[in-house]
C-alpha cells in the first residue's frame, strides 16, 4: 500500500484554520488570544509526531473555543510526564504504554482517558530489521524470530509487548526469542551490523533510514494491532476539575477528527488522499516533532477519530506484563481507565 501524499490534491481555500496555521511561529503552539481571558490547561508530553492531533487542536483554536489556554510542555521522558501529572504540575499527560507506566499509574492514581496513537496496519510505528546472516538464512517473517537474538532498546516498552503479540499468532514461543537489551537504537544498529544480534526492533522511521535498499522490513502492525500511547490525568484531577478535563477532551477530539480527515484517508486502490489542510498540518507536525516533512509523509501514525482507546488490548497488555513478572497481579486494567470523557462511543466500548 502506498502512503505517499497524492500530488496536487491539496486545496487552497483560505479558511480560518489555514490563517491560524500561517500565523504560527516556528516553535509556537499557542494561538493569538489574550491568555488572561482563558483558563490554563497544562499538557505534558515527549516531543514526537504521534501527538499530531494535539498540535492540530492547539493551532486550529479548538482549545480557545472551549475557553482554554493550552500550555504545552515538552519533557525528556514519559516517566517525567507521568510524575508531573501525578504531582499536579501538569493537568494532562501523553505517554507510551509500558510496564513502568502501568505500575506508576496504579500506584499514583493515573487514569487513561483517550488514545494518543496505536500501531495499525498501514500506519506502522515499529519494525524489525533483520541482519545479513538472518537474511542469508531465509528469515523474513515472524517465524524467523524463533531462536533469534533480538535487540531492543527497552525490554519494558510496549514494543516488546507488540513483538510477542505478533509472535504468538504464529505459534512462536516467547521463551525461544533471546532478547538483548541496549540503551539506544544506535547501539542496536551497531550490534546488528557486527552480527552480535540477528534482528533489531526499531521505531519505523529509524528502520526506514537504516535498512539497506530493497531490504524488507517486518512491520509489527502487519501482525498485531495494539494501543501504543494514551492521554491521561489523575483520578483526583477528574474529581476536582472535571469541567476542565471535559473541555480538554472536546478540543482534543476535534483535533483527532481533523487529523483523520487530513492524514488517514485512502481510495479504493489503496492510494493516500490528502485532506484539505494536509500540507499545512504536515508542516506544523514536522516542525513540532523536529522531523523532516518527507519522512513524516511516510511514517504517519494512527489515532482513532474520537480518540477511543482499545480497551481489550489494554487488558491484554496488563496481563502480559503480569505474566512477565513486571506488574503486580493485583493491578486491574479497569481501574486505570476512565472512558466517561470519550463521548458517544464510550458506552459501546464498555
Amino acid at each position: 500500500m502506498s502512503i505517499r501524499p497524492v500530488v496536487g490534491r491539496v486545496r487552497h481555500a483560505r479558511s480560518a484554520v489555514a490563517r491560524c496555521l500561517l500565523a504560527l511561529g516556528a516553535s509556537a503552539l499557542a494561538v493569538g488570544v489574550t491568555a488572561g481571558e482563558l483558563q490554563a490547561v497544562r499538557i505534558g508530553l515527549v516531543r514526537e509526531a504521534s501527538a499530531g492531533p494535539l498540535y492540530i487542536a492547539v493551532a486550529a483554536g479548538f482549545f480557545q473555543a472551549e475557553g482554554l489556554d493550552p500550555q504545552v510542555k515538552f519533557l525528556g521522558s514519559d516517566r517525567s510526564v507521568s510524575e508531573a501529572v501525578a504531582s499536579g504540575r501538569l493537568d494532562i499527560g501523553m505517554a507510551a504504554l509500558s510496564a513502568p507506566f502501568y505500575a506508576y499509574a496504579a500506584s499514583h492514581g493515573l487514569k487513561m482517558i483517550a488514545s494518543r496513537a496505536s500501531d495499525q496496519t498501514g500506519f506502522p510505528m515499529y519494525a524489525i530489521v533483520f541482519g545479513r546472516r538472518a537474511h542469508e538464512a531465509g528469515w523474513s517473517d515472524v517465524r524467523g524470530l524463533r531462536h533469534a537474538r533480538l535487540g531492543v532498546a527497552d525490554a519494558d516498552s510496549g514494543t516488546y509487548y507488540g513483538v510477542f503479540s505478533a509472535a504468538s499468532r504464529f505459534g512462536v514461543d516467547a521463551g525461544s526469542i533471546k532478547v538483548v537489551g541496549f540503551k539506544s537504537h544506535e547501539r542496536e544498529l551497531a550490534a546488528l551490523s557486527r552480527g552480535d544480534i540477528d534482528a533489531a526492533l526499531l521505531p519505523f522511521p529509524v528502520a526506514l533510514q537504516s535498512a539497506r535498499a530493497g531490504e524488507p522490513l517486518l512491520r509489527l502492525s502487519d501482525f498485531a494491532l495494539w494501543q501504543q500511547g494514551v492521554v491521561f490525568t489523575t483520578a483526583a484531577h477528574v474529581a476536582a476539575r472535571r469541567d476542565l478535563v471535559e473541555r480538554f477532551m472536546r478540543a482534543y477530539q476535534r483535533g483527532t477528527a481533523d487529523y483523520q480527515l487530513n492524514f488517514l484517508h485512502y481510495d479504493d486502490a489503496g492510494d493516500f488522499i490528502a485532506g484539505p489542510q494536509y500540507d499545512r498540518y504536515a508542516d506544523l507536525i514536522a516542525r513540532q516533532a523536529h522531523v523532516a516533512a518527507a519522512m513524516l509523509a511516510r511514517t504517519k501514525t494512527y489515532c482513532d477519530r474520537r480518540a477511543n482507546l482499545d480497551v481489550a488490548d489494554i487488558e491484554k497488555q496488563v496481563k502480559f506484563w503480569q505474566d512477565q513478572g513486571r506488574l503486580d497481579r493485583r493491578v486491574a486494567a479497569a481501574d486505570l481507565l476512565d472512558l466517561s470523557f470519550i463521548g458517544e462511543e464510550a458506552a459501546a466500548l464498555r
